[in-house]
This record gives structure tokens, sequence and C-alpha cells, in this order.
């Protein structure tokens, strides 16, 4: 199985970075917030997703494509306390796990049997081909839609994780 790589670039924060990367196709995401709104958008400059959060930075809704979900519906209670879940677009259900044994670490996994991991997340402060890195995202799967539920569950991970929400 194919192993992935995005590299997290610019500043550290999970609702303001750029993610470069290649599986199938070449991969680029831009996280940019204004204000309570986090737009993420591709290499097409297409808006694929909106995070719009709440009064003093609360979960609010996330639009993604056409649909709109409860933000908290990417981070929910997972399978145990240091796991939250969401459901993919199309229906799978996958967690994120925060690792015990590294700092800002997370692993994805799927739940729907077998119950494998599909990626991992990683702090990466080095020099890449694409600049400055912060974070590395390492993953299986070539999956559009996958990809991008992943990536705002594990944005909205991180940043539940910094404010200790």
């Amino acid at each position: 199985m194919a192993t992935y790589n995005l590299f997290f670039t610019g500043k550290d924060d999970p609702r303001n970075c750029v993610i470069i990367g290649e599986d199938a196709v070449h991969r680029f995401f831009c996280f940019e917030t204004h204000g309570s709104r986090t737009t993420v958008y591709t290499s097409t400059s297409s808006k694929v997703a909106s995070l719009l959060f709440g009064p003093g930075n609360q979960l609010g809704s996330a639009i993604i494509g056409s649909r709109t979900v409860p933000m908290a519906d990417l981070v929910s209670p997972g399978s145990s306390h240091n796991a939250r879940s969401f459901f993919s677009a199309d229906g799978r259900k996958f967690e994120w796990r925060k690792s015990a044994n590294a700092s800002g670490a997370y692993d994805l996994y799927t739940l729907n049997p077998p119950i494998v991991r599909v990626a991992a997340f990683r702090r990466y402060a080095e020099e890449t081909p694409v600049g400055r890195s912060t974070g590395l995202l390492q993953y299986t799967f070539a999956q559009d839609g996958l990809l991008l539920y992943s990536l705002l569950a594990l944005s909205l991970n991180r940043w539940v994780d910094m404010y200790a929400m």
C-alpha cells in the first residue's frame, strides 16, 4: 500500500496554513481565517469548505461542498477519551486519536471493519521541498472526499486541543 505525504507550511496554526503534497494528483489546500470564518481553498482557488465559528470561538457550522453540518459532527466523541470521530461524505466512520507518545500527534483510523490506521499527523519543523514545514500528514488513501473531511476534522481536533475546549 502506498503512503502519501502532505506538508503543512506557513503559520503553525490549524486555521491558517497551506498544505501541499501529492498522491495520485498534486494536492494543495489553503486554510484562511478572517474573523469567525475559516475558508478552505484548493489549487484551483475553488472554495471547497468553510468553518463558521460561533460567538467566543465556539464550534458552529461546517459547510463542505453543498452540505452543511454542525462542526461538532467532525469532532464527535470517539472510542476512547483521546479520540474524536466523524463520518466521511460516503457514510464511513473514522476517528482521529491523539497520540500519547508525541505532543501534537494524531492517528486516523477507519472504524469500518477492519479497524486500521490510514493516516498519521506529526509535528514536523524542517525544511522541505515546498519550504519550511510545521507538520506532516502521511496517509494511505487517494480519495478526494475522505482527504477533505480528514483535513477538516484534523484542523478542528488540533484547534480544540490548543484551546482546551
